[in-house]
């Protein structure tokens, strides 16, 4: 997998697709901390990335935990 074209409207960097656990890219986890998230998700941005004409973007998550953090 090529790394992603670009990362959108984030205020953290964001991982590369290949190093999301699969609770991360499915939605089911921080982005940051990949605790489970159950309550108080907010969208952390997307994540582009494409193979050939497969698109490959994963919105990714962020819990109350790290929303407020800032690096």
């Amino acid at each position: 997998m090529r790394a992603p074209d670009e990362v959108a409207d984030s205020p953290r960097p964001l991982p590369t697709p290949s190093e999301l656990t699969w609770d991360q890219s499915m939605g089911r986890a921080c982005i940051y901390c990949q605790r489970l998230l159950t309550r108080g998700a907010v969208s952390a941005g997307i994540i582009r990335d494409r193979l050939g004409v497969h698109n490959l973007d994963t919105e990714v998550w962020a819990g109350p935990c790290c929303t407020n953090t800032t690096h």
